[in-house]
């Protein structure tokens, strides 16, 4: 167990900020689910486990949680996980 600091970039927190400003107000209890989705599933499995997401390129892994899409990079001398982007489903990025 690393216990590594995960930490969003500025495109992730963007990225976030657009899901919850295209939903409707009947549609926030998803965004709210989706959000505890990212802190179980994304943040705590990166934290564990930083090095378990598939290599997308150089450094750069991904890992997908509810259909999106997070590309990061974890860095060991500092024991960070620096998420770099959120990818939604349907998007190409590829």
């Amino acid at each position: 167990m690393k216990d590594a600091k995960v930490i969003f970039g500025p495109e992730v927190d963007a990225s976030i900020v657009l899901v919850i400003d295209f939903v409707a107000v009947d549609e926030i209890p998803d965004v709210l689910h989706f959000l505890h989705l990212l802190q179980t599933r994304l943040v705590e499995t990166l934290a564990t486990f930083p090095e378990c997401g598939a290599r997308f390129q150089g450094d750069v892994r991904m890992f997908s949680v509810a259909g999106h899409t997070f590309l990061y990079e974890y860095h060991a001398s500092t024991n960070e996980v620096h998420v770099l982007d959120m990818i939604a489903p349907g998007q190409d990025w590829r």
